[in-house]
């Protein structure tokens, strides 16, 4: 039997996944789909901008000039930044999408040292364990590349950001995974993680330039003080895409963690017809020569992606926007909740059959990971559940992420320079046909037509 004890979920879910998409442009044209409600965004001096609920700015034009810092205040649900622009962005100065420091541990001070929250669309950093003689344990980072305590080791371990390298369509887009947490003892607090960075989307329906900087980094964990008290995990980088007809420049990109025990890097992705940027990267960028959907406004119209959602724990609904933190819970579940608790998960736009990673991190002690049951329903609405053992009389996080193909369309075409199709592009013109051009999930572009060539014209370029 298990005491009556909260829970919550997280209230970034991060989903690494494969995307399908398909748009309808005049060939050399896009558009941003800004609606550019929110007018000229031009700054003269250090500007926080607060995240509006649905994460979405609709600048005419975005001018940041050299010495002014823009940084964000996120929004309840922790979204993303789409910062969109119908006109010229200009980025002389920076936008800055960090995570923010652990917390170094002492003796004096809170008894529990809460992790670095994650910049927006970013996870948050592990807490550290408590000064006293219980819960002396600390938290894993949060997110699917959260940090794990460390033993009592030197150093705590960083995040990664969760997906690997080769996701670089970043779609859908989410942040950096926070450091791991370090030990208390009964005289000292331990030190926190560091937050993950946070994921900006800024697209143009004209031109990006970049003179300035953008950051995405992961923050340090706390630092180490004596050696008792040691360093907690870094954040890891978060994500930075770039979409506009033109970018060009030669600014600073970054999105990798920082600190002496940093996480890992994040990743970064430029698409424009005309590229020209070149920057001081950190990480190296992918690209692509086609701009790609940001939104269901922009052409092409991103459409259909993928969600993911946990709907109810123990036959208790989660709230509407869980909070996902440890000082208020999301869910309580009643006396006489015995272990295993079901969890159950909803999707859209994913296939049937799909099976999700859910991993459980508790307050005061170490993280355990397990795998749902193949989820049911349709393409549009699907569920999966998963049977997870709750610490008693303590809050623990909910953090749910999914990799998953398309197979009913990459079948259909055979390898592109060793790459599967990850993407479509439907290309119509006034007067002309459509054509259809296949992307790879690097970015290479075959059009369909050459498919249909003798093998002999292709060499190489297509393999069964």
């Amino acid at each position: 039997m298990l005491p009556k004890r909260p829970h919550g979920g997280m209230a970034s879910l991060a989903v690494a996944l494969l995307l399908l998409w398909s748009g309808t442009a005049s060939a050399q044209t896009y558009s941003s789909g800004s609606t550019g409600a929110d007018g000229p965004f031009a700054p003269t001096t250090n500007t926080t901008l607060t995240h509006p609920p649905n994460g979405v700015f609709n600048f005419t034009t975005v001018t940041i000039p050299a010495g002014v810092t823009v940084t964000f205040t996120p929004n309840a649900a922790n979204t993303p930044v789409t910062m969109l622009a119908t006109g010229d962005v200009t980025i002389a100065g920076t936008l800055n999408l960090n995570g923010q420091l652990g917390i170094t541990g002492s003796g004096t001070g809170p008894t529990v040292n809460a992790g670095g929250a994650g910049g927006p669309g970013g996870f948050r950093g592990g807490q550290g364990g408590a000064r006293g003689s219980t819960n002396n344990d600390p938290s894993a980072g949060v997110g699917p590349g959260g940090g794990i305590p460390q033993g009592l080791g030197a150093c705590g371990i960083g995040g990664t950001y969760g997906a690997p390298p080769s996701f670089n369509s970043l779609l859908p887009l989410f942040g950096g995974s926070g450091g791991g947490g370090q030990f208390g003892f009964e005289d000292a607090s331990g030190s926190s993680g560091g937050g993950g960075g946070g994921a900006l989307v800024l697209a143009s329906s004209t031109n990006i330039t970049v003179t300035g900087a953008i950051t995405a980094n992961g923050a340090a964990g706390g630092s180490q003080s004596n050696l008792t008290i040691r360093t907690a995990g870094g954040g890891s980088g978060g994500a930075i895409r770039l979409v506009a007809p033109e970018i060009a420049g030669a600014g600073t990109l970054q999105a990798f963690g920082l600190g002496n025990c940093n996480g890992g890097l994040g990743l970064i992705r430029l698409e424009a017809f005309r590229l020209t940027f070149e920057a001081v990267s950190n990480p190296i960028f992918a690209t692509a020569s086609v701009p790609g959907p940001v939104t269901a406004a922009s052409v092409p119209a991103l459409v259909n992606l993928p969600t993911l959602a946990i709907t109810t724990v123990g036959g208790v609904a989660n709230a509407p926007v869980p909070g996902g933190t440890y000082s208020t819970a999301d869910v309580t579940l009643p006396p006489g909740t015995t272990n295993p608790v079901p969890v159950t998960i909803t999707a859209t736009n994913t296939p049937p059959g799909t099976v999700f990673t859910v991993r459980l991190i508790p307050q005061f002690a170490g993280p355990t990971t397990v795998s749902t049951l193949p989820s049911t329903g349709t393409f549009a609405s699907s569920t999966a559940t998963a049977e997870l053992t709750f610490p008693p009389s303590q809050i623990s996080l909910l953090t749910v992420w999914g990799t998953f193909t398309l197979p009913q369309i990459a079948s259909l075409f055979p390898l592109i320079e060793g790459e599967p199709v990850e993407r479509i592009l439907v290309v119509a013109t006034d007067g002309n046909p459509s054509t259809v051009t296949l992307i790879t999930r690097s970015g290479k572009q075959v059009p369909a037509t050459d498919l249909l060539r003798p093998r002999s014209l292709l060499g190489e370029h297509v393999q069964p």
